[in-house]
């Protein structure tokens, strides 16, 4: 059993090779690792905070130390991909910027084969390989919209002339991948899952000429609403934010939102502010498609905080 895609790097991709300073590589497994993420955030809607459970589930799909993965993820490009340097603050002047990272340059295609021994394991690779083209991205500042990637033909393809229907087509393709019915799940979930009460996953209302131009838009509101809630380095809080980077059948360019709330570093929790994510998603019109219409003020103790 196999599945067979074609994939567009719609943003420079900056996925490091066995040295990180050299010439980016393009490796299988740095693609398991963001499968694996995906996978779990749909498992856990439906199984919750049961993180065993959700591994044992994952294991069926992509393997353990115990056994080897049911599912072979290969990578293969017709020719060899280019890649430049950029900068990777684009709120920011490039002379402001002192540094830069490599990357694989955007409109290259690559193709990726899902080799499945058995039909249920390779139908839920696919679904987690749809969720991180649809609304991930992979490698270093993959959340601020760098690595964004398309699937660009098949059945699979999320292809769009305008927002509207961008917005039309993603809410069908969720509709197959999601599950119908979620688990009650009344507090925070421990880590990040698409969760109807926990989730949100937007389309902005606003076309880009260029993939600079959204990167650089969202970076500016991110920098605007600077705060541990959406983010921090030191102590390590990774943002509940996701943001992917979509190309149209006309060349313009569109966000997708996807913000899925889970428990805060414990170090981070009286200095991160609900508020100031609730204001960065407010900041963009836009459609929700699935999810939250505002963020549950259990998340990090309520407004007040």
């Amino acid at each position: 059993m196999e599945c067979r895609l074609r994939i567009e790097i719609v943003t420079p991709l900056f996925m490091g090779g066995s040295n990180p300073r050299e010439q980016p590589e393009l490796r299988a497994a740095s693609f398991r690792g963001a499968l694996r993420f995906w996978l779990r955030a749909l498992l856990g809607s439906v199984l919750g905070n049961k993180p065993a459970e959700i591994f044992k589930h994952e294991s069926e799909v992509f393997g353990s130390t115990d056994h080897a993965s049911p599912v072979v993820v290969r990578l293969q490009a017709r020719q060899k991909l280019k890649w430049d340097e950029y900068n990777p603050l684009l709120h920011k002047p490039d002379h402001e910027v002192k540094f830069s990272f490599k990357g694989f340059v955007p409109n290259q295609s690559f193709e990726i084969h899902l080799l499945g021994r058995n039909q249920k394991a390779l139908e839920q690779a696919k679904k987690a390989l749809q969720l991180l083209c649809y609304l991930g991205g992979l490698g270093r500042r993959s959340r601020r919209g760098f690595g964004s990637l398309q699937i660009i033909d098949g059945e699979l393809a999320l292809t769009a002339k305008d927002i509207n229907e961008l917005a039309n087509a993603l809410k069908q393709k969720l509709d197959s991948i999601l599950p119908s019915s979620f688990v009650t799940l009344s507090d925070v979930p421990r880590f990040p899952i698409l969760h109807e009460k926990w989730a949100q996953i937007k389309v902005c209302s606003q076309e880009f000429s260029s993939w600079k131009e959204a990167i650089k838009f969202v970076m500016e509101k991110a920098h605007k609403h600077k705060n541990p809630a959406l983010g921090f380095a030191n102590p390590r809080q990774a943002s509940p934010v996701h943001v992917h980077v979509t190309k149209l059948l006309t060349n313009k360019y569109v966000l997708v939102l996807t913000t899925m709330l889970s428990e805060l570093n414990p170090q981070l929790s009286d200095d991160a502010d609900r508020q100031k994510l609730v204001d960065f998603l407010n900041s963009f019109e836009s459609e929700v498609v699935f999810g939250f219409k505002e963020v549950s003020e259990k998340w990090i103790g309520g407004s007040e905080r």
